[in-house]
Protein backbone atom coordinates (compact mmCIF):
# COMPACT_ATOMS: atom_id res chain seq x y z
CA UNK A 1 0.00 0.00 0.00
CA UNK A 2 1.52 3.31 -1.08
CA UNK A 3 1.91 6.05 1.52
CA UNK A 4 0.80 9.64 0.91
CA UNK A 5 1.53 12.66 3.10
CA UNK A 6 -1.23 15.23 2.59
CA UNK A 7 0.04 18.70 3.52
CA UNK A 8 -2.47 21.55 3.88
CA UNK A 9 -1.37 25.03 4.95
CA UNK A 10 -3.37 27.71 6.76
CA UNK A 11 -2.65 31.36 7.46
CA UNK A 12 -5.58 32.87 9.37
CA UNK A 13 -8.22 31.44 7.03
CA UNK A 14 -9.84 28.65 9.04
CA UNK A 15 -13.02 28.99 6.97
CA UNK A 16 -11.21 27.92 3.81
CA UNK A 17 -8.86 25.44 5.46
CA UNK A 18 -11.57 23.61 7.39
CA UNK A 19 -13.62 23.23 4.22
CA UNK A 20 -10.80 21.77 2.13
CA UNK A 21 -9.61 19.48 4.95
CA UNK A 22 -13.12 18.09 5.28
CA UNK A 23 -12.91 17.16 1.61
CA UNK A 24 -9.41 15.66 1.47
CA UNK A 25 -9.63 13.65 4.69
CA UNK A 26 -12.11 11.33 2.96
CA UNK A 27 -9.90 10.85 -0.10
CA UNK A 28 -7.23 8.30 -0.94
CA UNK A 29 -9.17 5.04 -0.93
CA UNK A 30 -6.75 2.13 -0.61
CA UNK A 31 -3.79 4.37 0.28
CA UNK A 32 -1.88 4.82 3.53
CA UNK A 33 -2.61 8.49 4.17
CA UNK A 34 -1.11 10.87 6.74
CA UNK A 35 -2.74 14.31 7.09
CA UNK A 36 -0.68 17.36 8.10
CA UNK A 37 -2.58 20.63 8.59
CA UNK A 38 0.12 23.23 9.11
CA UNK A 39 -0.45 26.63 10.72
CA UNK A 40 1.87 29.12 9.01
CA UNK A 41 2.01 31.67 11.81
CA UNK A 42 -1.75 31.97 12.25
CA UNK A 43 -3.14 33.99 15.13
CA UNK A 44 -4.89 31.99 17.88
CA UNK A 45 -8.31 32.94 16.50
CA UNK A 46 -7.22 32.15 12.94
CA UNK A 47 -6.25 28.53 13.48
CA UNK A 48 -8.02 25.65 11.78
CA UNK A 49 -9.83 23.25 14.08
CA UNK A 50 -8.02 20.48 12.18
CA UNK A 51 -4.51 21.88 12.81
CA UNK A 52 -1.86 19.25 13.53
CA UNK A 53 1.34 21.35 13.42
CA UNK A 54 2.40 24.99 13.53
CA UNK A 55 5.45 27.22 13.24
CA UNK A 56 6.20 30.84 14.08
CA UNK A 57 6.02 33.10 11.03
CA UNK A 58 5.20 36.72 11.95
CA UNK A 59 6.03 38.17 8.52
CA UNK A 60 4.62 35.28 6.46
CA UNK A 61 7.41 33.85 4.35
CA UNK A 62 5.12 32.48 1.68
CA UNK A 63 3.33 29.38 0.48
CA UNK A 64 6.41 27.35 -0.36
CA UNK A 65 8.16 28.12 2.89
CA UNK A 66 5.06 26.75 4.63
CA UNK A 67 4.87 23.65 2.45
CA UNK A 68 8.55 22.93 3.08
CA UNK A 69 7.86 23.18 6.81
CA UNK A 70 5.08 20.66 6.25
CA UNK A 71 7.56 18.32 4.59
CA UNK A 72 9.77 18.53 7.68
CA UNK A 73 6.81 17.63 9.91
CA UNK A 74 5.89 14.69 7.66
CA UNK A 75 9.48 13.43 7.62
CA UNK A 76 9.62 13.50 11.40
CA UNK A 77 7.00 10.74 11.29
CA UNK A 78 8.31 8.88 8.26
CA UNK A 79 11.64 9.66 6.57
CA UNK A 80 10.46 8.72 3.08
CA UNK A 81 6.88 8.79 1.79
CA UNK A 82 5.85 7.30 -1.54
CA UNK A 83 3.92 10.46 -2.46
CA UNK A 84 3.34 13.99 -1.18
CA UNK A 85 0.13 15.92 -1.85
CA UNK A 86 0.46 19.68 -1.39
CA UNK A 87 -2.99 21.24 -0.97
CA UNK A 88 -3.69 24.98 -0.84
CA UNK A 89 -6.70 26.07 1.18
CA UNK A 90 -8.42 28.33 -1.37
CA UNK A 91 -9.63 25.52 -3.64
CA UNK A 92 -12.72 23.34 -3.95
CA UNK A 93 -12.75 19.82 -5.37
CA UNK A 94 -15.65 18.39 -7.34
CA UNK A 95 -18.22 16.91 -4.91
CA UNK A 96 -17.91 13.16 -4.48
CA UNK A 97 -14.63 13.01 -6.39
CA UNK A 98 -11.72 11.13 -4.82
CA UNK A 99 -9.19 13.50 -6.33
CA UNK A 100 -6.22 11.93 -4.58
CA UNK A 101 -7.08 8.46 -5.83
CA UNK A 102 -7.56 9.73 -9.40
CA UNK A 103 -4.20 11.51 -9.35
CA UNK A 104 -2.48 8.46 -7.86
CA UNK A 105 -4.02 6.18 -10.51
CA UNK A 106 -2.73 8.48 -13.25
CA UNK A 107 0.77 8.27 -11.81
CA UNK A 108 0.70 4.48 -12.01
CA UNK A 109 0.48 4.67 -15.81
CA UNK A 110 4.00 6.09 -16.24
CA UNK A 111 6.84 5.80 -13.72
CA UNK A 112 8.52 8.90 -15.20
CA UNK A 113 5.65 11.16 -14.13
CA UNK A 114 7.15 13.27 -11.34
CA UNK A 115 4.02 15.20 -10.39
CA UNK A 116 0.45 15.77 -11.48
CA UNK A 117 -2.16 18.37 -10.66
CA UNK A 118 -5.93 18.42 -11.12
CA UNK A 119 -7.22 20.21 -14.19
CA UNK A 120 -8.81 23.60 -13.66
CA UNK A 121 -11.71 24.03 -16.13
CA UNK A 122 -12.52 27.62 -15.12
CA UNK A 123 -8.96 29.00 -14.94
CA UNK A 124 -8.54 32.47 -16.41
CA UNK A 125 -5.05 33.23 -15.12
CA UNK A 126 -3.04 30.08 -15.87
CA UNK A 127 -2.43 28.41 -19.22
CA UNK A 128 -2.32 24.71 -19.99
CA UNK A 129 -4.46 23.47 -17.09
CA UNK A 130 -7.74 22.95 -18.97
CA UNK A 131 -8.87 19.30 -19.01
CA UNK A 132 -8.72 17.58 -22.39
CA UNK A 133 -11.87 15.43 -22.83
CA UNK A 134 -11.52 11.74 -23.48
CA UNK A 135 -8.11 11.38 -21.85
CA UNK A 136 -6.74 10.57 -18.40
CA UNK A 137 -3.91 13.11 -18.34
CA UNK A 138 -1.67 15.24 -20.56
CA UNK A 139 1.90 16.47 -20.28
CA UNK A 140 2.48 20.13 -19.45
CA UNK A 141 5.60 22.26 -19.11
CA UNK A 142 4.44 23.58 -15.73
CA UNK A 143 1.59 22.79 -13.36
CA UNK A 144 0.05 25.07 -10.76
CA UNK A 145 0.83 24.35 -7.13
CA UNK A 146 -2.76 24.29 -5.89
CA UNK A 147 -2.97 20.52 -5.34
CA UNK A 148 0.18 18.91 -6.73
CA UNK A 149 0.75 15.20 -6.11
CA UNK A 150 4.52 14.62 -6.12
CA UNK A 151 6.18 11.23 -6.43
CA UNK A 152 8.54 10.54 -3.53
CA UNK A 153 11.35 9.26 -5.75
CA UNK A 154 11.21 12.43 -7.86
CA UNK A 155 11.23 14.59 -4.74
CA UNK A 156 14.31 12.83 -3.42
CA UNK A 157 16.10 13.45 -6.73
CA UNK A 158 15.06 16.99 -7.71
CA UNK A 159 13.50 18.44 -4.56
CA UNK A 160 10.41 20.63 -4.34
CA UNK A 161 9.54 24.28 -5.00
CA UNK A 162 12.08 26.63 -3.45
CA UNK A 163 10.96 28.88 -0.57
CA UNK A 164 13.41 31.43 -1.96
CA UNK A 165 10.50 32.59 -4.14
CA UNK A 166 8.84 34.47 -1.27
CA UNK A 167 5.79 35.47 -3.34
CA UNK A 168 5.40 31.96 -4.84
CA UNK A 169 5.42 33.01 -8.50
CA UNK A 170 8.42 31.52 -10.29
CA UNK A 171 8.94 28.66 -7.85
CA UNK A 172 6.89 26.16 -9.84
CA UNK A 173 8.61 27.24 -13.05
CA UNK A 174 12.07 26.57 -11.66
CA UNK A 175 10.80 23.26 -10.23
CA UNK A 176 9.49 22.28 -13.68
CA UNK A 177 12.89 22.97 -15.24
CA UNK A 178 14.60 20.80 -12.64
CA UNK A 179 12.06 18.02 -13.23
CA UNK A 180 12.45 17.91 -17.01
CA UNK A 181 16.22 18.37 -16.89
CA UNK A 182 16.43 15.22 -14.73
CA UNK A 183 14.35 13.14 -17.16
CA UNK A 184 11.01 13.28 -15.36
CA UNK A 185 7.84 15.03 -16.56
CA UNK A 186 4.78 16.89 -15.26
CA UNK A 187 1.12 16.37 -16.09
CA UNK A 188 -2.39 17.66 -15.60
CA UNK A 189 -5.26 15.30 -14.95
CA UNK A 190 -8.09 15.34 -17.47
CA UNK A 191 -10.51 13.63 -15.07
CA UNK A 192 -9.73 15.12 -11.64
CA UNK A 193 -10.59 18.81 -11.37
CA UNK A 194 -10.62 21.67 -8.90
CA UNK A 195 -11.92 25.21 -8.67
CA UNK A 196 -9.76 28.06 -7.38
CA UNK A 197 -11.40 30.72 -5.21
CA UNK A 198 -10.78 34.19 -6.71
CA UNK A 199 -8.86 36.82 -4.78
CA UNK A 200 -6.44 34.56 -2.94
CA UNK A 201 -6.40 33.52 0.70
CA UNK A 202 -3.52 35.55 2.17
CA UNK A 203 -2.31 38.65 0.30
CA UNK A 204 -5.08 41.22 0.26
CA UNK A 205 -6.93 39.16 2.86
CA UNK A 206 -5.07 38.44 6.12
CA UNK A 207 -1.58 39.68 5.23
CA UNK A 208 -1.38 43.52 5.26
CA UNK A 209 -0.44 43.84 1.61
CA UNK A 210 -2.94 44.60 -1.14
CA UNK A 211 -3.57 41.98 -3.81
CA UNK A 212 -2.32 44.39 -6.47
CA UNK A 213 0.91 45.07 -4.56
CA UNK A 214 1.41 41.33 -4.06
CA UNK A 215 1.06 40.75 -7.81
CA UNK A 216 3.46 43.64 -8.53
CA UNK A 217 6.12 42.35 -6.15
CA UNK A 218 5.65 38.72 -7.22
CA UNK A 219 6.11 39.56 -10.90
CA UNK A 220 9.16 41.71 -10.25
CA UNK A 221 10.81 39.08 -8.06
CA UNK A 222 10.13 36.18 -10.44
CA UNK A 223 11.42 38.15 -13.44
CA UNK A 224 14.62 39.28 -11.71
CA UNK A 225 15.37 35.97 -9.97
CA UNK A 226 14.95 33.81 -13.06
CA UNK A 227 17.08 36.23 -15.09
CA UNK A 228 19.74 36.23 -12.38
CA UNK A 229 19.90 32.45 -12.13
CA UNK A 230 19.37 31.36 -15.73
CA UNK A 231 20.01 34.41 -17.92
CA UNK A 232 17.80 36.83 -19.86
CA UNK A 233 16.63 34.06 -22.20
CA UNK A 234 15.70 31.69 -19.37
CA UNK A 235 12.45 30.74 -21.13
CA UNK A 236 14.48 29.37 -24.05
CA UNK A 237 16.82 27.54 -21.67
CA UNK A 238 13.83 25.94 -19.96
CA UNK A 239 12.10 25.14 -23.25
CA UNK A 240 15.19 23.30 -24.48
CA UNK A 241 14.73 20.53 -21.88
CA UNK A 242 11.08 19.82 -22.79
CA UNK A 243 10.32 16.63 -24.73
CA UNK A 244 8.37 17.05 -27.99
CA UNK A 245 5.12 15.59 -26.60
CA UNK A 246 4.60 18.42 -24.08
CA UNK A 247 1.46 20.05 -25.44
CA UNK A 248 1.47 23.38 -23.61
CA UNK A 249 4.73 25.30 -23.23
CA UNK A 250 3.95 28.05 -20.72
CA UNK A 251 7.51 29.34 -20.26
CA UNK A 252 7.33 32.15 -22.88
CA UNK A 253 3.90 33.22 -21.61
CA UNK A 254 5.10 33.30 -18.01
CA UNK A 255 8.12 35.39 -18.96
CA UNK A 256 5.89 37.88 -20.76
CA UNK A 257 3.56 38.18 -17.76
CA UNK A 258 6.33 38.61 -15.20
CA UNK A 259 8.26 41.13 -17.27
CA UNK A 260 5.15 43.28 -17.79
CA UNK A 261 5.58 45.73 -14.94
CA UNK A 262 2.62 46.79 -12.83
CA UNK A 263 2.46 50.34 -11.54
CA UNK A 264 2.23 50.75 -7.81
CA UNK A 265 -1.22 51.68 -6.49
CA UNK A 266 -0.29 54.15 -3.77
CA UNK A 267 -3.90 54.89 -2.85
CA UNK A 268 -4.48 51.22 -2.04
CA UNK A 269 -1.18 50.85 -0.18
CA UNK A 270 -1.40 54.07 1.84
CA UNK A 271 -5.14 54.73 2.29
CA UNK A 272 -4.73 56.70 5.53
CA UNK A 273 -2.34 59.14 3.87
CA UNK A 274 -4.70 59.80 0.99
CA UNK A 275 -7.72 60.11 3.28
CA UNK A 276 -5.79 62.64 5.34
CA UNK A 277 -4.78 64.45 2.16
CA UNK A 278 -8.40 64.70 1.07
CA UNK A 279 -9.38 66.22 4.40
CA UNK A 280 -6.59 68.80 4.09
CA UNK A 281 -7.76 69.71 0.59
CA UNK A 282 -11.34 70.14 1.80
CA UNK A 283 -10.22 72.36 4.67
CA UNK A 284 -8.18 74.56 2.33
CA UNK A 285 -11.09 74.90 -0.06
CA UNK A 286 -13.33 76.02 2.76
CA UNK A 287 -10.75 78.59 3.86
CA UNK A 288 -10.57 80.17 0.41
CA UNK A 289 -14.30 79.99 -0.18
CA UNK A 290 -14.39 77.03 -2.56
CA UNK A 291 -15.75 74.45 -0.16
Amino acid sequence: MDSVAIIVINRDRPDLTDAVVEQVRDMGAGLDVGLYVVEAGSSPQGRSRHATHSFHDPTYRGRYFAFNQGLAFAHADRPAWDYYWFVCNDIVFAPGQDTLRLLWEAMQTDPAMAAIGPGEPEADDYQGCFPKPGRQWHKASTIHGLAMLLRGDAYREVGYCSPRFHYSQGAGTEFAYNVYRAGWFLAYSDVATLYHAPGGSTYGQVVPLSRHEYQRRARNFAAKELRRLYGPNWDEVFTAVLPPDVEDNTFPWQKQVWETRLRRNYKADFPRFFRAGSRVKQALRRLIGRG
